[in-house]
């Protein structure tokens, strides 16, 4: 919480600029007040458990360290592949192996949902925003 503070003072000595001209500052501070905020609740949560009779609970209880090991080593992948095979093959295949294989759920849907995705992201930040991402080996 101490941190999410400081990085809001710091964010706000950039500046939020505009709403036609944002500064360097605004990203940073939402996101900076954002975890200041879920910090408090999470402060408030134990507060109230303490109050009510705390039960030790194991944290790591029940994770299936495969999945993460597996979940990371895609983003990892993602990244390395993005500027060769470009942004529209690797989110396609990013969402495949994260909802076909980690998420597990039925291939008519993980492909389906991966097809959307990569649409969505296309009408979103290259037709509408216009950024430009890398282009793969065939030119999609």
């Amino acid at each position: 919480m101490i941190l999410s503070i400081g990085v809001c003072l710091m964010a706000y000595r950039l500046g939020f600029g505009n709403i036609s001209n944002p500064g360097a500052g605004l990203i940073p501070f939402g996101v900076a007040a954002l975890l200041c905020l879920m910090s408090i609740g999470l402060w408030l949560r134990s507060l109230l458990e303490v109050t009510r009779g705390y039960q030790e609970r194991r944290v790591f209880k029940g994770i299936r360290w495969g999945r993460v090991v597996l979940v990371l080593c895609t983003l990892v992948g993602y990244g390395i592949a993005f500027n060769f095979l470009g942004f529209h093959i690797c989110t396609f295949l990013l969402m495949i192996l994260l909802l076909g294989v980690a998420g597990r759920l039925k291939w008519w849907l993980t492909i389906t949902i991966s097809l959307v995705t990569v649409f969505c992201s296309y009408l979103i930040f290259e037709a509408w925003l216009g950024c430009p991402f890398p282009k793969g080996p065939f030119g999609i």
